[in-house]
């Protein structure tokens, strides 16, 4: 038995991965944003997390052995309209990924990337040794860089990586952005369905629970180090997903829009290597997929599409409630401040901007702020620090208990020193704690 995590565990593909993970005898670890919709948290450890936190992504690699990582912005449209998220979480928190693997020994990290990344490939059947040429698109880009990341990580610093290049996944617990599911959904609502370009384009779809199955054979030694396309063994072009669509749901016009920029043109891409090595092949043709996944959405995809908003909902609630407590506290901190430098003499600029400092720097480590990075959470504690400062200002001619606290001002920022050094103590501490796992 081989404990996984599976970072983005909830997710469309995740969730079969986790499924896939617990029919062969392993004991897998979801780490998400949300709880799985389709897994029991009594049944499947799940930490509530974010890839972008470091410390968050160490709790919950201690005690793996591996890490199968899928949590990513994975809608290119997405991505396009929010390309600095795009890139935090898809970059970094791949590169986060790798530290805390590097730091707790883990023993292969398996890494979802993308055909995309063969979309500036000219015409022909293209493998894992093709030479790729820049990508065109924000989401080939952020996806290339966590390859590039994988392979440093395995030169540098020893950690098995495996890349995993996904050819376009559909089937049940789809996103409804997806081509497939998007189609179902408008042709089940009477609704044309819209192809962009001429729609001659082609995938290499993968049934997911295909694909599942060739995530977790890609744990076994012989994948160290190695990259697999998993792809299925069609090429469908975009007017072919429509018009088989049409066909399962019934008579369905068909529209052509506009081609978006970037997009993934299509070759035929190889899976030998996957075949040869893993002894993984698709086994669902794409109709006879199509065909699941129109039963499964009229069956439970309402259902489903409810419990993934709901969740999601939850995730952005947890995250307004946690920006809340930051800036109450930085609130405290900044009347702290202003008390502490005595608001009559706010004109002695060296006294109020130390106290400032004092009291601001535990509430930061606190809220475990990146400053190169998370610069919202840092304009937060900035901002409601000087509000709280500017409230003392306008308050403090009727302010006893302020006053009083001023008065006893040397304690307090040698307290609040402490406080500062104790929070740094206590985060180095665990730091080394991981490191001798």
């Amino acid at each position: 038995m081989t404990r996984v995590l599976v970072t983005g565990g909830a997710g469309f593909i995740g969730s079969h991965v986790v499924d896939r993970l617990l029919a062969a005898g392993h004991e897998p670890v979801v780490l998400d944003l949300r709880p799985s919709p389709y897994h029991c948290r009594r049944e499947v450890e799940t930490a509530i997390a974010d890839v972008r936190d470091p410390d968050a992504v160490r709790r919950a690699m201690r005690g793996c052995d591996a890490v199968v990582h899928m949590a990513a912005a994975a809608d290119v449209g997405q991505v396009e309209s929010e390309p600095a998220d795009a890139e935090n979480l898809n970059s970094r928190g791949t590169l986060n990924v790798l530290q805390a693997a590097r730091d707790a020994r883990v023993g292969r990290v398996v890494y979802a990337s993308t055909i995309w990344v063969y979309s500036g490939v000219a015409n022909g059947v293209v493998d894992e040794e093709t030479l790729l040429p820049p990508p065109a698109h924000l989401y080939t880009a952020t996806k290339l860089a966590g390859e590039l990341y994988c392979r440093a990580y395995s030169e540098l610093y020893g950690v098995p990586t495996t890349i995993l290049r996904f050819g376009i996944p559909y089937g049940p617990r789809a996103r409804p952005a997806a081509v497939l599911p998007a189609f179902v959904s408008r042709a089940l609502a009477g609704e044309p369905l819209t192809v962009a370009g001429t729609g001659e384009q082609t995938r290499r779809f993968v049934y997911v629970e295909d694909l599942a199955e060739g995530v977790v054979r890609a744990l076994c030694p012989a994948a160290a180090n190695r990259t697999y396309n998993l792809v299925g063994a069609e090429d469908v072009s975009v007017r072919e997903i429509a018009t088989t669509v049409s066909e399962l749901v019934g008579d369905t016009e068909i529209v052509h829009v506009p081609g978006r920029a970037g997009d993934f043109g299509g070759v035929a891409v190889s899976a030998e290597r996957a075949a040869r090595e893993l002894g993984w092949r698709p086994r669902t043709s794409f109709r006879d997929g199509a065909a699941r996944y129109v039963e499964w959405h009229r069956e439970e995809g309402p259902v489903a599409a409810v419990a993934a908003g709901a969740g999601a909902r939850l995730a952005r609630l947890a995250g307004l409630g946690q920006s809340l407590v930051i800036g109450f506290v930085a609130l405290l901190a900044g009347v702290l401040a202003a008390a502490l430098a005595r608001v009559e003499a706010l004109s002695d600029p060296a006294s109020f901007l130390g106290a400032m400092v004092l009291l601001g720097v535990p509430v930061a480590l606190l809220a475990r702020i990146d400053w190169a990075r998370d610069r919202r959470r840092a304009a937060l504690v900035v901002s409601t620090m000087l509000a709280g400062a500017g409230l003392v200002a306008v308050i403090w001619p009727s302010t006893v208990a302020v006053v009083h606290l001023a008065r006893e001002h040397v304690t307090l920022l040698a307290l609040a020193g402490a406080a500062a050094a104790g929070v740094l103590a206590a985060r180095g501490l665990r730091a080394a704690r991981v490191d001798q796992n």
